[in-house]
C-alpha cells in the first residue's frame, strides 16, 4: 500500500486540498510506475485500501477536468468509455459528495449516453474540438462545468474528513 510518510504536527495542520494532494501523490506515483511497467492497472487499484480508491478516482479524475469545459467534457467521455472507473468515480461522488454531487455525474452520463458519446474504447473518437462545432454540448459542459466547481469543493473538504478520521489508510504518521 502506497503511503506518505508525515509528522503528525505537518500532518494535523495542513489544509484539506493539500491534505489530499500529499496522499495522492505517492498513490499516483505508484500507478504511474504500474502503467510504466506494463503491469495490470486494476491489480494496482483494488491493491488499494477503500479509503484510497475512493481517493485515487476522484483525484485522477478532478486533477483533469478542473481545467476547463473542454477538459470536464473529454476526461467525462473517456471515464464513461471505461464502465469500471466510471462506476468506481459515481461512488466516490456519492460517498464524499452530497446528493447533488452525484447527480451531477448521472446528468454528464446521461447527456453523454444521448449523445452518442458512451462509446467504449475500442471505438473512442471523442475530440474536445467537438464543443466548438456543437452549440448543445457547449452549453451543457459549460454549465456542469461551473457545477462541478461547487461540488468538489465539497469532496474535497470530506476526502480530509476521511483521511483526518483514517490516517491509518494513508500515512505512516512519526
Amino acid at each position: 500500500m502506497s503511503m506518505v510518510h508525515l509528522n503528525r504536527h505537518v500532518f494535523n495542520s495542513l489544509d484539506e486540498m493539500s491534505l489530499g494532494t500529499t496522499c495522492f501523490e505517492p498513490l499516483i506515483q505508484a500507478f504511474k510506475e504500474v502503467r510504466m511497467r506494463g503491469g495490470d492497472e486494476r491489480t494496482f487499484y483494488t491493491g488499494l485500501s477503500e479509503g484510497q480508491q475512493q481517493l485515487f478516482i476522484f483525484r485522477v479524475y478532478y486533477d483533469h477536468v478542473h481545467h476547463s469545459p473542454e477538459e470536464l467534457f473529454w476526461w467525462s467521455a473517456y471515464f464513461l468509455a471505461q464502465p469500471l472507473r466510471w462506476l468506481a468515480l459515481k461512488s466516490s461522488f456519492r460517498v464524499h459528495g452530497d446528493d447533488e454531487a452525484a447527480g451531477l455525474l448521472e446528468e454528464i452520463e446521461s447527456f453523454l449516453t444521448a449523445s452518442g458519446y458512451s462509446q467504449s474504447l475500442e471505438i473512442f473518437d471523442v475530440s474536445r474540438s467537438d464543443m466548438a462545432e456543437n452549440l448543445e454540448l457547449l452549453n451543457s459542459f459549460n454549465d456542469y462545468y461551473d457545477r462541478l466547481q461547487k461540488h468538489t469543493e465539497v469532496i474535497h473538504q470530506r476526502l480530509a474528513q476521511y483521511i483526518r478520521s483514517h490516517p491509518d489508510e494513508f500515512v505512516n504518521l512519526e
